[in-house]
């Protein structure tokens, strides 16, 4: 195949791909013509925040740590993602529906004591872990 047909080629495969990540990061659900009713107000949000860093007894960060939820409430909320793992520096943050969690941090060799969090819409709560 030529280079001209390949160019072509990649170019239809990642015009789309561009298209739709542009339209996600600069807020494509809204309306941006100046010609039909304003645009709705902002949505507040229905989510909640649980932040914090997970760390050695020697205070060294844990990184890729597994960090899981559990629901406590009935009826228990959809959860979006699995589990979130931890960074370099030890840190997670993972949005999740309003609700109260039980929270644990795992790696291969040990876990954590879970912890409780109650989750609430548009708010950041923080848990700190540290792994024996």
């Amino acid at each position: 195949m030529s280079r001209t047909r390949l160019g072509v080629l990649a170019l239809l495969i990642a015009a789309p791909l561009l298209i739709g990540a542009s339209l996600l990061a600069f807020g494509g659900d809204y309306p941006v013509s100046d010609d039909g009713p304003p645009p709705p107000p902002p949505r507040t949000d229905s989510m909640g925040t649980v932040t914090g860093t997970a760390t050695t007894a020697a205070g060294e960060p844990v990184r890729e740590a597994s960090v899981q939820v559990r629901p406590l409430d009935e009826p228990a909320p959809a959860i979006p993602e699995i589990g979130v793992l931890t960074g370099d520096a030890g840190r997670y943050e993972w949005r999740l529906p309003p609700g109260r969690y039980e929270i644990v941090v795992r790696t291969d060799e040990r876990d954590s004591a879970p912890q409780t969090a109650t989750v609430t819409a548009g708010q950041t709560t923080r848990l700190d872990f540290t792994l024996p």
